[in-house]
């Protein structure tokens, strides 16, 4: 029997990379994205892919709804991939922007497990939650970023123990730094954000913006590209028994093992990962 899976977030770097992994390896595979231009990119990169729906994660009442109309029997594997990574002194960030992050990153989440797991449950298949390092330590100036991944992986943690007794396993990928549209938008962003600021706001936080654009300058030709990711996916769907997390990538590996120091070292060590 052909497996089948729901990639949400599957025009992004590493959704279309897992999309293109979940083909290779057999899946029949619905993905959502957000609007026309993303459908065209995917149905480019991986025409196989069955079905695409479109779906706008910052509103997760409309993600459940949406995902309940689908109306899967089963569900093999669910895997979100999708997320937004805003930057910025939590001090003068809007806290517009970090209400819709922690609604696109962590309550979509929610939703698509309630979604979703009927038709997991029937199948005893898998959800698979891309997470991040910053869901373990709060790195300076990605504030709301870090805020939804921490909830993320004490939401998944529960949805996990929930899940069990049915046969479904729920699993958190942590990669670190991935060569995506999303980190070229950051630094872009940042950039930009950076030339913006009032004298007295570039006095207070200009090191910030800088420290940030150096440390992903310097990194970028060291970050993974997302196929590492997919292929870990890959291995988190068919590992018997999976691991409950999966970090991918040397600075994920380093960061993750970091955040169980006592707090003082935390404290150094992240001053000194980022510069200061």
């Amino acid at each position: 029997m052909t497996k089948t899976a729901l990639i949400v977030g599957a025009a992004g770097g590493m959704g279309t990379e897992i999309a293109r992994r979940l083909q290779q390896d057999g899946y029949r595979i619905t993905a959502t994205v957000f609007n026309d231009q993303e459908a065209a990119h995917l149905q480019s990169a991986v025409p196989a892919v069955s079905r695409i729906v479109h779906l706008d994660l910052s509103n997760a009442d409309v993600v459940l709804q949406t995902l309940r109309e689908l109306a899967f029997p089963t569900l093999d594997a669910v895997v979100v991939a999708a997320a937004v990574g805003p930057t910025g002194p939590v001090e003068i960030s809007p806290l517009a922007a970090l209400r819709r992050t922690l609604e696109i990153n962590t309550v979509a989440a929610a939703a698509i497990y309630q979604a979703t797991m009927p038709a997991l449950r029937a199948a005893k298949g898998r959800l698979v939650l891309i997470s991040s390092f910053a869901g373990k330590v709060g790195l300076p100036f990605l504030g709301h970023y870090v805020a939804s991944k921490h909830a993320l992986e004490g939401l998944a943690d529960v949805m996990r123990r929930e899940a069990k007794m049915d046969g479904v396993e729920v699993v958190l990928i942590e990669p670190g730094g991935v060569k995506t549209p999303m980190v070229t938008g950051q630094l872009e962003g940042v950039a930009r954000d950076r030339a913006a600021l009032s004298p007295e706001h570039a006095q207070r936080f200009g090191a910030f913006y800088d420290g940030f654009l150096a440390v992903a300058g310097k990194s970028w030709e060291t970050m993974l590209e997302p196929a590492v990711v997919a292929d870990t996916v890959a291995e988190a769907l068919t590992a018997q028994p999976p691991q409950i997390r999966y970090p991918v990538g040397e600075d994920s590996k380093f960061l993750c093992e970091v955040a169980r120091k006592p707090d003082a070292e935390v404290e150094a060590i992240v001053a000194s990962f980022m510069g200061g």
